[in-house]
């Protein structure tokens, strides 16, 4: 029986799971009794049904027999033990695992990895407690919304994926014989694993493969795609996440044994999807457009907008699916796609003015948060801004944030070029509409700074679409005096830096639709400093003069002058090349070209 499992276990495995304990497997073989066993194919693994008994194959020390490990009879037994409260690391890691069906194996793992992480119910619970008190208290709900509704979407959906919340994957136990044991055991039998059990193996195994020899992950991965066909579109959905995780926290590569396997299951996603690009339209769209930005690297720019669109098309036939979560997520994933659809555009501010008739018939109801997001989130995609690089619930918080440059958040745009559809805005629907949004927020009162702060960001944000909110700026000004008035005498210092902010937005709006020169105010100069695109910061800057007396102090425009320096110079050269009359030409590291002998002293070229 010992040549048989040796034979058929891999050879990058002997070394390491088979040699080291090999006295122990004739102790344990020289008291087994086998008769209940089936082999599995060719691989002779050991299988059993859930009611077959374990007691040849639970082997453990006689301080074990305390904790209720000795009764162990069935699969069933196993799995109630493993799932128990009062079960500890090391209970499950004291079970001898050697030889047990593939299925128990995994069962072991997942129970003792799953331990690290924070309680479902709990995050859930804590999630809705958040959202009831900021409703009631007219705080700013939809980020609590976004908040419950990722957990309760991706918490479970990505187990094994998000295994260490504290990012700690260095435990003691980690490190111990009996946990590579169990490690190798479920990864060497992963052949007779079920389709689900097999893609949270891979889960696991990505934080901590790097412990063992890379074949060992590699033979998982290739099990996988051996059933790729078998596959349904959640699966390839948490596949793909899995291997974009790989990919993309990896910095120094991965051997090649490893890289061929990744890369081979990428390409087979992609040629599922498509194959056949109904697959997407058959769960969630944000499991879908999820699933399309994991994969985006084995897909061509032209693959990614075919499934984008096939995505969103089946979005515009399901009216139910359109909800603030939804719509945040698609906008924030197509924007890091670089997929820019006018289209999108329209259904989002269709959606609004749904919204806005809806509450017509309910004027009591305050749509003005709701609107605040998605007019945010519209911001953010327009201008392509990304006000967070952390993980995916952070990026949605701040995606439904009007943008807005932080300098000590090093925030960045996502990409460099891009065809912003600003015609989508001029259509006379969408004036009405930013009209009627206008009318519907200065018929709400406002009653403390929560409300104070959405009147300035929907302003703003509806300064970023050209529409400039005359009604807004007025009612923004009164409510800010009535409650300086109120809460003057006794405002702290956190509060007076938040009614900054606010103002900081109403500069911004006023800014964006108001020319400046080098005679505006102080305060007026400051907030363009805070303006989201860094060309719109440079022509700016230009006009203030601070171009030609150097006393520019933005990183981001500093970075793109040095990026700029050589087509900038090319340019340059060109000109004199090419005229006489271009020798007097002074021309700056950027896109300015300053004429000293002329009446218009500074031409500049847009990029």
């Amino acid at each position: 029986m010992l040549g048989k499992i040796i034979t058929h276990v891999p050879n990058f495995l002997k070394r390491q799971l088979i040699y080291p304990h090999h006295s122990l497997l004739n102790l344990v073989i020289g008291k087994a009794d086998f008769s209940g066993f089936e082999y599995k194919g060719s691989d002779h693994f050991l299988s059993y049904s859930s009611t077959e008994k374990l007691d040849s194959a639970v082997r453990t020390s006689d301080q074990h027999s305390r904790n209720g490990i000795a009764h162990l009879s069935t699969i069933e037994d196993l799995k109630s033990f493993v799932s128990h409260p009062s079960t500890t690391v090391n209970d499950i890691l004291d079970i001898d695992i050697r030889l047990l069906p593939s299925e128990a194996c995994a069962m072991c793992l997942e129970a003792l990895l799953r331990m690290q992480n924070q309680s479902y119910d709990l995050l859930i619970r804590n999630a809705q407690n958040d959202l009831r008190n900021s409703i009631a208290s007219g705080v700013d709900w939809p980020s609590h919304y976004i908040k419950l509704e990722h957990i309760t979407k991706w918490h479970k959906f990505d187990v094994g994926s998000n295994l260490f919340y504290n990012n700690n994957n260095d435990y003691s136990w980690m490190k111990s014989e009996k946990f590579d044991l169990l490690v190798l055991t479920t990864a060497a039998c992963a052949n007779g694993l079920s389709i689900e059990s097999l893609l949270r193996l891979a889960g696991y195994f990505g934080n901590f493969w790097e412990r063992y020899e890379p074949k060992v992950y590699a033979s998982v991965l290739r099990h996988i795609n051996n059933q790729i066909n078998k596959l349904s579109c959640v699966h390839l959905a948490q596949l793909a996440h899995v291997l974009s995780k790989l990919k993309y926290s990896q910095t120094f590569g991965f051997p090649q044994e490893l890289r061929t396997e990744i890369h081979l299951l990428g390409s087979a996603i992609a040629i599922r999807l498509l194959s056949g690009k109904e697959i997407l339209c058959s769960v969630d769209p944000t499991v879908a457009i999820r699933l399309l930005y994991d994969i985006r690297w084995a897909l061509s720019y032209n693959q990614r907008v075919i499934l984008f669109d096939s995505i969103y098309y089946n979005l515009t036939l399901n009216n139910v699916q359109w909800n603030l979560y939804t719509v945040a997520f698609l906008l924030l994933h197509s924007c890091k796609l670089m997929i820019y659809k006018p289209s999108v555009i329209k259904s989002c501010l269709a959606k609004i003015s749904r919204k806005l008739r809806i509450s017509d018939y309910h004027p009591s109801i305050n749509q003005s948060q709701w609107i605040n997001a998605i007019l945010a989130a519209l911001a953010n995609y327009t201008v392509n801004f990304n006000g967070a690089s952390g993980n995916c619930e952070e990026e949605l918080q701040y995606f439904i944030k009007p943008p807005c440059r932080n300098h000590k958040n090093n925030t960045v745009s996502i990409s460099k070029s891009i065809f912003i559809p600003y015609e989508v805005f001029t259509a006379d629907w969408v004036q009405r509409l930013f009209s009627n949004i206008c009318q519907h927020v200065t018929s709400q009162q406002i009653v403390d700074y929560n409300s104070l702060k959405c009147l300035a960001q929907i302003t703003y944000s509806l300064s970023l679409f050209g529409h400039k909110a005359d009604s807004l700026i007025e009612y923004f000004n009164d409510a800010m005096e009535k409650l300086n008035n109120d809460v003057s005498p006794n405002m702290s210092t956190s509060l007076a830096t938040e009614f900054s902010q606010l103002q900081l937005y109403m500069n911004m709006a006023k800014c964006l639709l108001t020319p400046l020169s080098k005679n505006s105010n102080e305060t007026e100069k400051l907030s363009v400093s805070s303006l989201p695109s860094d060309y719109w910061r440079f022509y700016y800057h230009c006009g203030f003069g601070l171009l030609q007396s150097n006393e520019i102090n933005d990183p981001g425009i500093s970075k793109k002058m040095i990026n700029k320096r050589k087509t900038v110079n090319r340019l340059y050269h060109v000109f004199l090349k090419n005229s006489d009359l271009f020798k007097e030409l002074d021309m700056d590291t950027f896109q300015c070209i300053l004429y000293p002998n002329s009446d218009n002293s500074n031409v500049y070229f847009a990029g």
